[in-house]
């Protein structure tokens, strides 16, 4: 009996050696083993375009404990930071043919852009301290915070937290306890000069009806992006007006947008080149994602602007230019997944999800890095 017992203790004592601590576990989600990703010579074959503007990549962290990447932006310092979530929790195998993530965790890497390495990661919580479950689609640096929008508000958080907290992995909360409402479903954003752009998705022309304002007069496009200008020191939007918008049969509360984009559907991400010239990301599933490069007309925040104008649930009207065939000036086919897009003046950067599950198990162009290329027509003369 008593050897019985002390081989159960031995046992016992085995499993405790072996079983990681649990700041161990957190450590793990830093690290970055691919999955698959396109080499040179499948490059050249299947997406030639792209390969003439490559100059480099890194694969992003966290695939192997469920991280699905959504938003990347270029920071100072020769850092970068990733938005998405963990899934916690997916539907049965054979439930669906792909299987979805019912239970998510949203969070931010802060990564090295030289050499691809994570220095931190943020998992995220609401304002009330709950975790936050929410899909964050983009992440954008402005004023020296962190922009990340869903479901018509937007968060923002510290970016001096998450670069000089003293543990790898954090929490770390929204700084506005109160919500700033926008009017966008916040799928994607992006940060140009002083102003925020915060834009839908829109799957299809199946589902909820979209507010009218969403549609371009004179072009069939379903996607909208609104703009706002952020105040510095207040870091709410300098234009205060509000009003309400019609969703899904729910009503929220937003401030007015101080300009707008129509485009199409199906758009990941986007970035500005400068004030006139915009790149950006689409894909859905498995199929091949695009990279477009537009110049529009006029610079979106111009004070007079030319052209359709559409009416705004407060009853004014705003002139929204569209990104459309007549505006692009290139595009280049890419790997499925492509998500958020940003510039840094040199490279544009382009997160890609093919890594994550389930799609690694389904897709047959995997693609698991943040990919570095050269734009199509570079605004600083020449093209890439």
């Amino acid at each position: 009996m008593k050897a019985f017992i002390r081989s159960v203790i031995a046992l016992i004592c085995t499993c405790l050696v072996v079983l990681p601590a649990p700041s161990a576990i957190g450590k793990d989600r830093l690290q970055a083993p691919s999955f698959g990703n396109l080499g040179d010579s499948q490059l050249t074959d299947e997406f030639p375009g792209l390969a003439s503007l490559l100059v480099g990549g890194h694969v992003i962290p966290g695939l192997h404990r469920n991280f699905v990447p959504q938003g990347v932006d270029r920071l100072d310092d020769g850092e970068m930071v990733l938005s998405g979530y963990f899934c916690e929790r997916f539907t049965p195998r054979f439930q669906n043919l792909l299987r979805r993530c019912v239970k998510k965790r949203s969070a931010i890497y802060l990564m090295n852009a030289e050499d691809g390495s994570a220095k931190r990661l943020a998992l995220l919580k609401m304002p009330d301290g709950r975790p936050m479950r929410l899909h964050a689609g983009g992440i954008a640096e402005l004023h020296g915070k962190l922009w990340i929008p869903d479901n018509f508000v937007v968060f923002r958080f510290s970016l001096e937290q998450l670069r000089h907290a003293d543990d790898s992995v954090i929490s770390m909360a929204p700084h506005n306890q109160e919500p700033i409402g926008v009017d966008a479903s916040g799928d994607f954003i992006t940060a140009h000069q002083s102003t925020l752009w915060i834009g839908n998705f829109q799957r299809s022309r199946r589902g909820n009806p979209l507010p009218g304002h969403y549609l371009a007069p004179e072009w069939d496009t379903r996607g909208w992006t609104a703009a706002y200008q952020i105040d510095p020191e207040t870091l709410r939007p300098v234009n205060q007006s509000t009003y309400s918008v019609a969703f899904g049969g729910t009503h929220y509360e937003v401030h007015r947008p101080d300009a707008a984009l129509h485009h199409r559907n199906l758009v990941q991400g986007m970035a500005f080149l400068d004030d006139r010239r915009v790149v950006i990301s689409t894909s859905y599933g498995p199929r091949r994602s695009a990279l477009a490069q537009h110049k529009l007309p006029f610079s979106p925040l111009a004070d007079q602007l030319v052209g359709p104008a559409v009416p705004l649930p407060d009853g004014s009207e705003m002139v929204v230019q569209a990104l459309n065939l007549p505006t692009r000036e290139a595009v280049v086919s890419m790997p499925p997944g492509s998500e958020g897009v940003t510039w840094d003046q040199q490279h544009l950067a382009v997160a890609f999800e093919g890594g994550a599950l389930p799609y690694r198990n389904r897709w047959r162009l995997l693609e698991d890095r943040v990919l570095f290329i050269l734009p199509p027509f570079d605004p600083r003369g020449g093209s890439g």
